[in-house]
């Protein structure tokens, strides 16, 4: 599905809402009939056949290409939350192009701040069947505050297969350029998207059994890092490099570590009560210039990508396999550029071995059930989650079911990180 993205400004009448299946069927009917009305029986006969067939084909292809129109947007005391309709004009779903099913982006752009809010608080008729739809943004809840009247509004379905996020513009830069991608480019992923790109891969929703022993249903699409960050990807976000001078591996496409969650989220960042980001962190500065709402993963959804289906010990198979990962035997005591060895069967690289990735999760008793987001505050046994294993891991730290716990503030030589953005619906 190449392009379902029509958007209309705060109370404007959308200019792409003209088009009428119908009159443009009964033009052509009037025309052709018109021109061969003295036509022998046998061969009107035909030719209305052919006219009908015409006509049927021009409505399919009409049809066939879905539109979002009529955007509107309000707002009304107590201002927690804004009111959205629009209308769907043909088949969504059947029009997916990579069958998946396709998921609703709503996003905000102030336009006298420059500010892009993307919506991750939704509720009511987000379904992609045709006909009027009705939803609610709840920017109480998400910590939105759009106080604006200049704003546009943005409501999409997309089904596309990869999200990429252009860093090139550096640390500089006010927003990074978004684009998408259906399948995995015919070069392949190349040493840009390492270092100057992040690309994500979009996952749909499902259930499995965490650690083989818990079932966790994620009833949510995200998109997840196909790497782990970089040390040119790091830099560009925030203007410097953690491991100038480290031993353990340096270079542009090795994964960036020595990092902490403190600098990922920030000091201040207190989930799983809020999903808040302090504006100076790695997450802060990536939400701020895409408008988009970056985040690491939560445990539940690592394992569920890590493991792509799976049910053994590694996501290959039931021993180590060093063509999978780096861990004690293979590494040389070091990081290794991301991407340099095989990739689990959704395409993602290094979930196990290299470096262990942070997670979400406070480190507790493990979370299981409907979309869990790890015990809460007091509840909690030490730290964060970290999960995979890494450069200097033995085999049983790699698997898909390891996990343990590394302190906020701390930033070791073997912990670093991959992104995920949680879809609305």
């Amino acid at each position: 599905m190449r392009q379902k993205v029509l958007q209309g400004e705060f109370c404007a009448d959308n200019p792409y809402a003209q088009s009428d299946e119908g009159d443009v069927a009964s033009a052509t009917t009037q025309r052709c009939g018109s021109l061969f009305y003295d036509v022998m029986l046998d061969m009107k006969k035909a030719l209305e056949f052919v006219i009908v067939v015409f006509i049927v084909i021009m409505q399919t292809a009409v049809a066939a290409t879905p539109q979002v129109k009529n955007v509107k947007a309000m707002q009304q005391y107590p201002w927690g939350k804004v009111y959205i309709s629009y209308e769907v004009v043909g088949d969504v779903a059947a029009s997916a192009g990579s069958g998946d099913a396709p998921f609703l982006f709503v996003m905000a752009k102030d336009k006298t701040t420059g500010r892009i809010y993307e919506a991750t608080h939704l509720s009511g008729g987000t379904g992609v069947s045709a006909g009027t739809h009705r939803i609610i943004w709840d920017v109480e809840a998400q910590g939105v505050a759009i106080s604006s009247t200049n704003v546009v509004f943005t409501v999409a379905y997309c089904d596309e297969l990869y999200l990429v996020v252009d860093l090139s513009g550096g640390v500089n830069a006010t927003s990074y350029p978004l684009s998408y991608l259906d399948a995995v480019p015919s070069g392949g992923w190349t040493d840009a998207y390492k270092t100057t790109k992040l690309v994500l891969r979009r996952l749909s929703p499902g259930t499995y059994r965490m650690q083989n022993t818990s079932n966790v249903k994620l009833t949510k699409p995200f998109y997840i890092g196909v790497f782990e960050v970089t040390q040119k990807q790091w830099d560009l976000v925030m203007g410097f490099n953690i491991c100038s001078t480290t031993s353990h591996g340096k270079g542009n496409t090795h994964p960036q570590h020595y990092v902490s969650y403190a600098q990922i989220r920030g000091r201040s960042a207190s989930w799983p009560s809020s999903s808040a980001v302090d504006s100076d962190s790695f997450m802060g500065k990536l939400r701020a210039r895409t408008g988009l709402s970056f985040d690491l993963p939560t445990e539940a959804q690592w394992e569920y990508a890590c493991r792509a289906g799976t049910t053994t010990t590694y996501y290959w198979g039931s021993s180590m396999d060093g063509n999978y990962a780096w861990c004690s035997d293979n590494s040389n005591d070091m990081t290794h550029p991301v991407g340099s060895k095989t990739a689990n069967a959704w395409g993602l690289y290094d979930m196990s071995g290299n470096v262990w990735e942070h997670c979400l999760d406070l480190y507790g008793t493990l979370a299981y059930g409907t979309d869990p987001k790890g015990p809460a505050w007091g509840t909690a046994t030490g730290g964060r989650v970290i999960r995979g294993g890494c450069w200097f891991s033995d085999a049983g730290h790699c698997t898909s079911s390891c996990r343990t716990a590394e302190d906020e503030i701390l930033g070791a030589s073997a912990n670093g990180f991959r992104i995920v953005r949680t879809l609305s619906n």
